[in-house]
C-alpha cells in the first residue's frame, strides 16, 4: 500500500476569519472550496498549500454535519488527518487486515476522487481520511 500525508482538516466556526489568520501566518493564499469539493453536503472550506502540506479549514453550513457535531463537542481544532493513497480499494483492504474498519461501507466518489474515513476511536482520537485524488 502506498500511503502519504495529505494534510490536516481543522474545524472552524468563522471561515473568513480563520482563512485570513492562516493566510497571514503562513504567507500563502488560500483556495476556497465550495460544497461540491466535499464528500458530504453542508460543508465549505479553504485549502492552504503550505510547502506541499495541505491545511484545510472546514466550516459547516448546516446543522447535523460531522463538522457541526465536532464543533459542538470539542470546539474548533484538528478534525481529521488526511492521507492520500494510490488505490483506495487496495488501501481499505489492507487496513481491514490490520483490524481497522472504514466508517462507510462504500467509498464516496466524485469529481475530487474517492474517499473513506476511519473512526477516531480506532486511531487514538483522530479521525483518518483516506483519499484517492482524481
Amino acid at each position: 500500500m502506498s500511503i502519504a500525508v495529505n494534510g490536516i482538516n481543522i474545524a472552524v466556526r468563522d471561515l473568513p476569519s480563520a482563512t485570513e489568520r492562516y493566510e497571514r501566518l503562513f504567507d500563502v493564499r488560500g483556495e476556497h472550496v465550495g460544497p461540491d469539493g466535499f464528500a458530504f453536503p453542508g460543508l465549505e472550506g479553504t485549502k492552504l498549500d503550505v510547502g506541499g502540506f495541505i491545511i484545510s479549514l472546514i466550516a459547516t453550513t448546516q446543522e447535523g454535519t460531522s463538522v457541526a457535531r465536532f464543533l459542538e463537542r470539542h470546539g474548533e481544532g484538528v478534525f481529521l488527518f488526511s492521507a492520500k493513497v494510490d488505490d483506495l480499494d487496495i488501501a481499505t483492504d489492507e487496513l481491514k487486515q490490520q483490524g481497522l474498519s472504514p466508517l462507510l461501507d462504500e467509498a464516496v466518489r466524485g469529481d475530487f476522487g474517492a474517499v473513506n474515513f476511519y473512526h477516531p476511536r480506532a486511531l487514538n482520537g483522530v479521525q483518518l481520511e483516506l483519499i484517492e485524488h482524481a
